[in-house]
């Protein structure tokens, strides 16, 4: 029989032969018992949807436009709900579809390969909108609002059907607001880059369709080199006050034939009726969000860490595309595209520790099905053991990088792969990592090797290459950290899967003979050799040593503490360029050093609507001059988690940097590498209890209060740790109100 144990108070301080079983402990302070009274030893008591109705977005006006409206999204389509602005008395449902990109092949502008728009649904009442509220429930994933107008109300609902591609908004109407109607109004399909930055060498698409197709409204799409998009949409009374409003948007590229995937969509979506999609709905979405808990003494951030959890799954599902820089949330922006030098990356960084491993899964699955194509992104001469990623790309990962002429970017591939591995991690399953993850590091490290430089002092150099998004340098940072990381990753799997690689010798010399990092006394860590970091910069491609790769750490490194803390405070206090991310990476370097109470300043910096540059909106969208990036909200939630568990090197650390302002906090299965489930409270600033759940039986390292402790735990045993019968339960709302974010 599987065992669970469960230890005592005393033993956060036991040495560590006791928590080892060693024959002298003492028999009353470490006991077994059965699975079943294991599973009660954490009591969860968590009333979900009162829970997350404290989190949701409210609205006391109607929202201006896309960066304070409403949202709902299934993973490949969507909509925002805000004021149209050509139609001062509509409401707009921005409608979007991830996977709706131009097909244009052989052609190396990317902005000829990009995200397309769909158009406009609008809602038109008979009335002058007088007033309006809204909410999105997130416990429920549906928007809901009451529009008044001096004709009557409209009161809606939309969600967009987690097992239906299609949108949905029911209306309920009173006074002469029963004759209010929906509309759909297209946008030519041409690329959004060219719409706003109009260019002579670009040929648009040809002009949208309308017509009558099986009873309902269809708007195609036809693409300058085949193939089509198309809109089908249906308005339906369901009662004298009451009507149903249903589109569509289907993806005929390349082969056409959009029109009637459409037109079948919306009749299905007809035939099943409300209430079974909206069964499956809920029964999606409830088993979602109880994968982790986290709980925080500040409304503000509690509740922005739960809607970024809506936002991913709304955005991103298994078996549907990667999110892009919108999402299934359109808007004209001149960055319609893949970009694959931190937005891709960073979008990724909450699904690992937040459990919830199958938003990780769309990433992995589109590099597993490139290879392909990244393999024939090297250079001709290299692709017999290398592949690489250019930036940006389109749904196809074709972007030749890094060429055969200095300078050399390196960064795409080396840093999704790391995305993969995280993904291998946190499951240990082993044949993954041989058939998969294990070919594509080999693969995306490999490169470097062919041009690297050994140089008269003995050490390998990368020549002169990119650090995003700063300058050219030799012995780029970013790259040296990069490098280092995949070989220590290259060497840590052939041994685990025993493989015995002819490469292996390779990796260890070079591991062993790689140039140290590029330090300044003054700023610390450098762009590159001869580079120090000297102006305002957002990406912080050169502290990667640092996070998000933990190569240069204070555990191994504690005489580096202060060139490390030297190298953040210089990269984030540098007045300029301050978006978002600037912020919430400087945020999570902190944590990585242990510092909770800077990490938390600058998370809240990050999420401090100012002028004084680009930061986070209304509804936690973000935008950088007008134009949206998805990622950046996404990284806050990642400094939450960083600050309550980190599980890198091979040890899982408990409230690692949790600030002095979160006395109180409480998390549930969150998970570590080595596949394991972590939960823990705190009380009045000291840890009170931990519980680690192993899913497959791997070492277990754990760090509380500073120190280590080594756990055997059997694939599906648990232990717990504290005083008395730990429970999983919200902390009561404080410092901020409730309802934080919208238009309240």
């Amino acid at each position: 029989m599987k065992q669970a144990l469960t230890i005592l108070a005393a033993l956060l301080l036991a040495p560590l032969a006791t928590l080892q079983g060693a024959p002298n402990r003492p028999p009353d302070m470490l006991h077994t018992m059965p699975d079943d009274q294991a599973a009660q030893a954490v009591k969860v008591d968590v009333d979900w949807p009162d829970f997350m109705a404290r989190q949701d977005m409210v609205w006391n006006r109607l929202p201006s436009d896309y960066y304070e409206g409403p949202f709902v999204g299934n993973g490949l389509m969507g909509t925002i709900i805000f004021k149209d602005d050509k139609e001062p008395n509509a409401l707009r449902f921005e409608i979007g579809r991830t996977d709706i990109y131009d097909n244009r092949e052989g052609v190396t502008r990317m902005h000829e390969r990009c995200r397309l728009p769909i158009g406009q649904a609008l809602l038109t009442p008979v009335g002058k909108i007088t007033g309006a509220k809204m909410r999105v429930d997130l416990w429920n994933a549906e928007a809901r609002g009451e529009l008044t107008t001096d004709a009557g109300t409209i009161t809606f609902r939309c969600f967009a059907p987690s097992d239906e591609i299609v949108v949905l908004v029911e209306l309920t109407t009173t006074g002469k607001e029963r004759d209010c109607r929906f509309t759909f109004r297209p946008q030519q399909g041409d690329c959004p880059r060219y719409t706003v930055m109009p260019n002579k060498n670009y040929k648009p698409n040809p002009p949208f369709q309308v017509a009558k197709e099986g009873g309902l409204d269809v708007c195609v799409q036809p693409l300058l080199t085949g193939g089509d998009y198309a809109t089908a949409w249906k308005t339906i009374a369901t009662g004298p006050d009451s009507q149903t409003f249903y589109i569509h948007v289907a993806n005929g590229i390349p082969a056409g034939g959009a029109a009637q995937k459409a037109v079948a969509a919306v009749n299905h979506a007809m035939s099943r009726g409300i209430a079974d999609m909206e069964r499956a709905h809920r029964e999606w979405w409830h088993a979602f969000y109880p994968a982790s808990f986290v709980t925080v003494p500040d409304a503000r951030i509690e509740s922005f860490y739960w809607i970024q959890w809506y936002k991913l799954a709304s955005a991103m599902r298994e078996g549907r595309p990667m999110v892009d820089l919108f999402g299934p949330w359109f808007r004209v922006s001149r960055w319609a595209c893949y970009w694959q030098n931190l937005n891709t990356q960073l979008a990724l960084y909450t699904v690992h520790a937040g459990n919830q491993l199958s938003l990780g899964e769309p990433m992995c699955q589109w590099l597993e099905n490139s290879m392909e194509d990244l393999i024939n992104n090297a250079p001709a001469e290299y692709r017999q053991d290398s592949a690489s990623l250019g930036n940006p790309t389109n749904l196809r990962l074709v972007a030749p990088a890094p060429g055969s002429k200095p300078p050399y970017h390196f960064i795409g591939l080396p840093w999704l792969a790391q995305h993969e591995y995280l993904q291998y991690r946190c499951t240990m399953d082993d044949q993954r990592l041989r058939e998969k993850v294990y070919p594509l590091l080999r693969r995306a490290f490999g490169l470097y090797l062919h041009y690297l430089t050994l140089g008269d002092d003995g050490r390998y150099h990368i020549p002169l290459s990119f650090s995003d998004e700063y300058g050219n340098a030799p012995d780029t940072n970013l790259n040296l950290a990069l490098l280092r990381w995949g070989l220590q990753t290259l060497i840590a799997s052939n041994d685990r899967l025993q493989l015995n690689d002819p490469l292996l010798p390779r990796w260890k010399e070079t591991l062993a003979k790689l140039v140290d990092y590029q330090v300044d006394e003054k700023t610390g860590l450098m762009i590159g050799k001869d580079m120090p970091f000297a102006r305002p910069h957002r990406h912080y491609s050169h502290l990667f040593a640092i996070f998000p790769l933990y190569v240069l750490n204070v555990d191994e490194h504690p005489e580096q503490r202060a060139m490390m803390e030297t190298s953040i405070r210089t990269h984030v206090e540098r007045e300029g360029d301050n978006c978002m991310y600037k912020f919430t990476g400087s945020s999570s370097l902190s944590a990585a050093l242990g510092d909770g109470d800077a990490a938390l300043r600058k998370l809240q910096r990050a999420l401090t609507i100012t002028p004084r540059g680009p930061t986070v909106r209304e509804n936690t969208l973000y935008s950088e001059g007008g134009c949206p990036t998805f990622e950046s909200p996404i990284s806050a939630a990642r400094n939450v988690l960083d600050m309550l568990m980190q599980s890198w090197g091979g040890t899982i650390r408990v409230f690692p940097a949790c600030p002095t302002q979160w006395p109180d906090v409480v998390f549930h299965n969150l998970r570590a590498e080595g596949a394991f489930l972590v939960s823990a409270g705190r009380k009045d600033g000291k840890t009170s209890w931990v519980r680690i759940k192993s899913l497959a039986g791997e070492p277990c390292r754990v760090q509380i209060d500073g120190k280590v402790r080594e756990l055997k735990l059997a694939k599906g045993a648990e232990v717990v740790l504290g005083e008395g019968a730990p429970v999983v339960a919200p902390l009561p709302a404080s410092n901020g109100k409730m309802d934080a974010w919208g238009c309240p």
